[in-house]
């Protein structure tokens, strides 16, 4: 059921005369094409050696000086991005430009931002602009430095591509979080220029629907943006690429194309997964079994929930003979302020298979308001008419898909039993409804976690913009 590059390859040194030719001057994407074009494979993995030997041509102009300096002299590195737009883009070999959409759901107003990175690479026009979003409990750091603030994989991605970085409301903060992690008062920026009354944050914790973060997306996209479009949506925000295709603008840019990376597959397929009885592992960040935790209070992140698959020996933090608690330690010590660390429950109920919640959710949402008095004029109905959205998105009309996935990402790689993989049962799922489609999953095999875009960020981007090039390839 499985490929790799060195069979592949070499069965097509086998087929080709100037064999020892064609292996001296191949391009290194072609070692990924190679897998991909294969369409009887469930799955395919490209090599430690092979992943690890990628990066060449994507390393910036200044090696990321400018941007570690930016972060090195803020409280926390919670640098300001609007300093990034200040930057000479001929040392960062991209434009940086930081924009924010104020839009207005439920009756509340509401604001989302991201950092657009237009690459100086003239081919990059070529390409679809690639969307990166969160995922729970992060916001766009993470994807432009690394924890030693070093170059990140957004930044090499815009060495060849144009990207925007997104961050759900809410995650980020002009300079961060000063509060500890467990202290209450830590909560959402869900508007930049104020904070807001403790009554008011949990009702918009008990509200924060995928549906309410897709319309401020779309509105940075259709705004900030032109042309085709990829949207890569990390962990939990994996829901919001499959929302997109709900939407005839962002699908008409989409076209019938979509990138994955640790995104997993929308709820409808959690859900159908638990009842047909498949082993499913413990995502990281379910719902807590037994007693309920009331909707408006947020899941916040500790060292033992990052200790479980995500704090690996390639963390920029690891030294050697730490264990991965004490790698989780480091790294939640190291970003205390400038990552959110918190998550709305929401998020969790609206990825999984917790479509039987919808009720007890209504209930929580419909108390709050009444406890509160509901000042705001909250429409009930507006919404529960959007709750649990990502459970019926479209998984037909898809043209090219790629799943990819880290070796050591237990909540979407299976290792020891890839067949038993959840991306493995949801491209399998997706080849169902899309018979005609080209849809693939590619696992790298480095000892990379679902973090792996802080572990290996340069080898990671080449590897995507390998990606993305045989999805738009004729």
């Amino acid at each position: 059921m499985r490929k790799n590059f060195g069979f592949a390859l070499a069965f097509l040194l086998a087929i080709v005369s100037n064999g020892a030719t064609l292996a001296q001057t191949q391009p290194p994407e072609e070692k990924i094409w190679i897998l991909l074009d294969d369409s009887e494979a469930a799955y395919a993995s490209l090599g430690e050696a092979e992943f690890r030997g990628l990066g060449a041509g994507f390393d910036l102009p200044d090696g990321g000086r400018s941007v570690n300096r930016l972060a090195e002299q803020a409280p926390g590195g919670a640098f300001d991005p609007r300093d990034v737009a200040k930057l000479p883009a001929q040392q960062l070999g991209y434009k940086a430009d930081w924009v924010v959409e104020h839009f207005r759901r439920y009756n509340l107003d509401w604001d989302i931002t991201a950092l657009r990175l237009e690459s100086l690479d003239p081919e990059a026009k070529s390409y679809p602009w690639l969307i990166v979003m969160n995922g729970g409990a992060a916001n766009f750091y993470e994807f432009f430095v690394d924890l030693k603030n070093r170059p990140g994989w957004a930044q090499y991605l815009a060495q060849k591509l144009n990207v925007m970085i997104v961050t759900i409301p809410g995650n980020f903060k002009y300079g961060g979080w000063e509060q500890p992690v467990a202290d209450a008062k830590r909560q959402p920026a869900y508007l930049l220029d104020h904070d807001l009354a403790m009554g008011e944050y949990e009702v918009r914790n008990a509200i924060f629907t995928n549906s309410l973060i897709m319309q401020g997306l779309k509105a940075l996209v259709t705004k900030h943006t032109s042309g085709d479009i990829l949207l890569i949506g990390h962990s939990t925000s994996g829901e919001l690429s499959m929302l997109a295709y709900e939407d005839p603008e962002l699908s008409a840019r989409l076209k019938g194309r979509y990138l994955g990376w640790g995104s997993g597959g929308p709820a409808r397929l959690e859900l159908l997964r638990t009842v047909r009885g498949k082993d499913v592992p413990d995502r990281a960040g379910a719902s807590p079994p037994g007693g309920r935790t009331a909707l408006y209070i947020l899941e916040r992140r500790d060292p033992p929930s990052y200790a479980r698959g995500y704090s690996g020996f390639l963390n920029p933090l690891y030294e050697p003979g730490m264990s991965h608690l004490q790698i989780a330690e480091r790294w939640l010590a190291a970003e205390a302020r400038r990552r959110p660390n918190f998550k709305q429950q929401l998020q969790n109920l609206e990825h999984g298979a917790d479509l039987g919640q919808k009720a007890w959710v209504e209930n929580e949402i419909e108390s709050l308001l009444k406890r509160t008095g509901n000042p705001w004029h909250i429409a009930f109905e507006d919404v529960a008419k959007d709750l649990f959205a990502t459970s019926f998105t479209r998984m037909d009309g898809f043209r090219r898909m790629v799943w990819t996935t880290a070796h050591f990402d237990r909540n979407h790689w299976n290792p020891e039993q890839p067949m038993k993989s959840i991306e493995v049962f949801v491209a399998n799922e997706y080849r169902a409804k899309n018979p005609d489609a080209q849809i693939r999953l590619i696992n790298w095999d480095p000892p990379m976690t679902h973090y792996g875009h802080l572990e290996l960020p340069k080898q990671l981007a080449a590897a995507h913009f390998s990606v993305v090039r045989w999805l738009v390839r004729p």
